[in-house]
């Protein structure tokens, strides 16, 4: 759906993703006038190692993962993208605009589409703009450097509950995360027959019901006890570097 003559609706739409939000009225008007409002469904792949970013992606809802393929034929998430941020960075950054991870959607949503090149032109002129561009890729390093640390040092259950806890923060809280438990343990870096057994322990607890294709919250502050110190860690880097939800 293209924005041209856009409606309050379509501007309220983009105003879901977090740094767009934050734009005053004016830049937000002047991007919503190249932009479109896309789907994205769950495994489609949005970007792949050494392409050239010709686009930025502002997520509404959902989560696009961001995964190192390895030679093996195995890959691992590094790193994650919500309503907070974007994908296209790679090109706001400088120099070589060619993608160094695949990004894929990992829980379907929505999100604002923007021709890379209206991108830059729009962050020239609106500087506040191109300060919030840089901050995410902050967020972005802080999260990978977060999920080094906990992948070699905490438990298999204290991983899987912070990231069901970001998902569940991507959704919006009161629905359910529609994960599939092999998609999570692909995000995890783990065998799914490892996940399945903390899944089970969770749902034995009341904290998750466990549905075709997704993982229903039952009891949220189980899910932060069982969680690492790794949630709250990233939630403050969220609050301290990005505008207030």
């Amino acid at each position: 759906m293209n924005i041209q003559g856009q409606s309050r609706s379509d501007t309220m739409e983009h105003g879901r993703n977090r740094i767009l939000a934050a734009l005053p009225q004016d830049a937000l008007s002047a991007l919503a006038e190249r932009a479109s409002i896309v789907s994205l469904a769950r495994g489609r792949m949005l970007q792949e190692v050494g392409e050239p970013v010709r686009e930025a992606l502002f997520p509404h809802s959902g989560v696009i993962a961001l995964i190192s393929p390895m030679g093996n034929g195995r890959d691992v998430e590094t790193a994650a993208v919500g309503s907070e941020g974007y994908l296209g960075f790679w090109a706001v950054l400088g120099g070589d605009d060619r993608a160094l991870c695949r990004a894929v959607v990992q829980v379907p949503g929505t999100a604002t589409r923007l021709p890379i090149d209206s991108l830059l032109a729009i962050s020239r002129v609106y500087l506040p703009f191109a300060d919030l561009l840089l901050r995410f890729s902050k967020v972005l390093l802080k999260q990978s450097i977060q999920s080094a640390a906990c992948n070699g040092l905490h438990r298999l259950e204290a991983r899987c509950a912070r990231c069901l806890l970001h998902a569940h923060d991507r959704a919006g809280r009161d629905e359910s995360v529609q994960m599939s438990q092999t998609v999570l343990a692909a995000r995890l870096g783990v065998r799914r027959q490892s996940l399945s057994a903390v899944m089970k322990s969770f749902q034995a607890r009341g904290i998750v019901q466990l549905d075709p294709g997704g993982v229903r919250i039952l009891d949220r502050a189980g899910l932060e006890t069982a969680s690492c110190e790794c949630y709250s860690v990233l939630s403050d880097t969220y609050r301290t570097i990005l505008p207030v939800a």
